[in-house]
């Protein structure tokens, strides 16, 4: 069964707040440090690059 891609409507901004309370979690111990803050990066990297598109000239 393929994987369904979840379509992000959480804003830049408000996934660079997500990882910050992550990271801050982790270091006082009420989180442990799992792979969470990974999918978090990796939504900030795919939200990066749709926005910087280069634009070709046809």
């Amino acid at each position: 069964m393929p994987k369904s891609k979840s379509e992000n409507t959480m804003t830049l901004e408000e996934l660079k707040i997500k990882l910050s309370n992550i990271k801050l979690n982790i270091r006082s111990g009420q989180e442990k440090n799992t792979n969470a803050h990974k999918k978090t990066k990796v939504q900030i990297a795919q939200l990066l690059s749709k926005k910087q598109q280069p634009i070709t000239k046809n």
